[in-house]
């Protein structure tokens, strides 16, 4: 991680998604030389976000001139793009020296010949502090193993279901729902009953993900129930089916159950609506970010409390 960079893309003043994926570019340059080159899917990972939404950020932070990108090929394959922040945008600092500027095709060396140890796509970044102990390491790697060999999410599945869209939140047309509801779907068939609609969103996506429909019984429709009283009659169908969604190693290893989401109802509701999943390891991310910003700060605090200035401070 280069505080320099971090401690300049602190101070820059962008929208939430803007700011935070310009974080996570600083926190993935290289201090000595300079190099950033996530590929999308690490700094989606990083923000907790989709790659299309890193995407956006990074053509609207390039177009503000925030940044440059440069793509880069090796044996005709399209590589992770180099990424210069322009540290010189506030103050008269220089900004860190871009490797292989020769770009695509120049006489300089290869593209992606690079030494491997300096890269900028490794799990915790360059020059992070790693994981925050080992345990905490040990743990997230059992979870991640037993996460791959659960049932994910079919790469064809209906999103629509995943996103609420089953049955809509407003009143049906002519009280019917958007998609035709399977004869065999277990739970209430009366759709005016108050929990007809939160089931029948959970149970399509649960079906979707798991190819089985989900237990319903008394208990099951007063835990529905228990949802709509806590988030709304609107929110609890959509939440019910994005938490279905959610790919977390505890929810996938419980089969994504009607107990976990309504102990954090709340919570899923809010990343319902922000658009955001947030896991145990998209949480580690963020505090190690927030970690390293206080750091970043910390340094400059010391800096200045000393009399001492530079070209960046």
């Amino acid at each position: 991680m280069s505080f320099q960079a971090m401690a300049w893309a602190v101070d820059q003043k962008l929208p939430t998604l803007q700011k935070f994926v310009l974080l996570m570019l600083a926190n993935r340059t290289n201090h000595d030389t300079g190099r950033c080159d996530p590929s999308h899917k690490r700094l989606a990972d990083d923000c907790g976000m989709s790659v299309a939404s890193v995407k956006r950020a990074i053509k609207a932070l390039a177009e503000a001139g925030y940044l440059s990108v440069e793509g880069r090929t090796k044996n005709g394959e399209k590589q992770p793009n180099y990424y210069r922040l322009h540290l010189d945008r506030v103050g008269s600092h220089r900004p860190d020296p871009m490797p292989n500027a020769g770009g695509v095709g120049s006489q300089g060396t290869e593209v992606g010949s690079h030494r491997p140890d300096l890269g900028s796509d490794r799990p915790e970044g360059v020059g992070s502090q790693g994981a925050i102990n080992q345990e905490s390491s040990k743990q997230e790697v059992n979870q991640e193993e037993n996460l791959k060999s659960l049932p994910a999410m079919p790469a064809d599945a209906d999103m629509a279901a995943m996103e609420g869209e089953v049955l809509p939140a407003e009143q049906f047309a002519d009280d019917k729902p958007r998609c035709e509801i399977p004869d065999d779907m277990p739970g209430p068939k009366d759709q005016s009953c108050k929990t007809f609609k939160a089931w029948a969103n959970y149970a399509m996506a649960y079906r979707k993900r798991y190819s089985v429909w989900p237990v319903w019984n008394a208990q099951a429709g007063g835990m529905l129930g228990k949802l709509i009283d806590l988030i709304g009659t609107e929110a609890a169908p959509k939440v019910a089916a994005f938490y279905v969604s959610i790919n977390d190693a505890r929810l996938v290893n419980d089969c994504h159950s009607l107990n976990n989401l309504i102990a954090k109802a709340g919570a899923y509701h809010t990343q319902w609506l922000t658009g955001r999943q947030m896991n145990g390891t998209t949480a580690r991310q963020i505090e190690q970010t927030q970690a390293n910003i206080n750091a970043a700060e910390e340094a400059a605090r010391r800096i200045l409390e000393r009399g001492e200035r530079n070209e960046f401070l």
